[in-house]
Parts: structure tokens; C-alpha cells; sequence
């Protein structure tokens, strides 16, 4: 059996040759709008609904500074990590060169001043979520060289 097109082209379009125009048919990149009512009105379509929106701009991932506390690309900023230690010691903070050693993490920018005002205002053990012991990662910051490759 042969299926059956329900739908008729107009009998000028049946014998006009199709071409192809290099143009894509929808953005490359889009995004679900969930501010947006649904397009149908009671509830929506099975996949959630909302309006399909293109995106301008590529998404950059933004990180808050210890230090100043201003939110930056996070290819401008540092991670700190925070080091395992036995019971009883204080961990240690250092530099994770790469951005993707395990555990919680805090950014700094790679600068003395905001090293100051993250020390300061004690912006690494509000990070680490106790106390922590910074003082070798000035030198560390000073031989940092950024590694990084990032997956995307």
C-alpha cells in the first residue's frame, strides 16, 4: 500500500524545480522563553510550551571575585582551592592552574589589590565555609601562569 498525500501544491508549484539557497531553516541557537504564556491557549504543547527565542550572543560564564567582589568572565579570574588536610590542621589554599581540580572553588582576579581585599575582608573563609590558611598564595599568584583549556 502506498501512503497518500492529503496535502495538494498548487499545479504551478508541482512542476517548478527546487533549489537550494545555503540558508538554514531555523537559528542554530535557540532557547525556550519560560516567561513567555504558552502559544496555545489551555496549557500549552506536550513539550512545555512557551516560545522558541534565538539568542544573540554567545553565553560566557560569569564568576564573582573574593576580592572585589564584581562579577567577571571567568576567563579573567583565578580559581582558588581549597587543599585536603588531617584533622586538626588548617587547609591550605592554592591556585588550580587548569579551573577544574575537584572540591569547592573561589575566584579571585590576578591581582595584588584584590588579594588585599579578599584577605581583608576575609573573602576566602566565607568561600571555604571555615578557616583556611593563605599565606603561601601570594608567591603562588605571582608564578601563576593560566593553563587553561576549557571543555567548550
Amino acid at each position: 500500500m502506498t501512503p497518500r498525500c492529503v496535502a495538494r501544491l498548487p499545479a504551478a508549484a508541482q512542476d517548478a524545480p527546487v533549489r537550494y539557497t545555503g540558508e538554514a531553516v531555523r537559528p542554530v541557537e535557540t532557547a525556550i522563553d519560560p516567561r513567555r504564556p504558552p502559544s496555545r491557549p489551555g496549557g500549552g504543547a506536550r513539550n512545555g510550551g512557551g516560545r522558541v527565542i534565538a539568542r544573540s550572543t554567545a553565553h560566557r560564564p560569569e564568576r564573582t571575585c573574593v576580592g572585589c567582589r564584581q562579577a567577571a568572565p571567568r576567563e579573567q579570574l583565578v580559581r582558588l582551592v581549597r587543599e585536603p588536610a588531617p584533622d586538626g590542621v588548617v587547609p591550605r589554599v592554592r591556585v588550580d592552574p587548569t579551573g577544574s581540580a575537584p572540591g569547592r572553588g573561589a575566584w579571585l582576579h590576578p591581582d595584588a589589590s584584590c588579594l588585599d581585599l579578599a584577605l581583608r575582608r576575609g573573602g576566602p573563609a566565607r568561600s571555604f565555609r571555615g578557616r583556611v590558611d593563605t599565606g603561601l598564595l601570594a608567591r603562588d599568584l605571582e608564578a601563576f601562569e593560566p593553563t587553561r583549556t576549557w571543555n567548550r
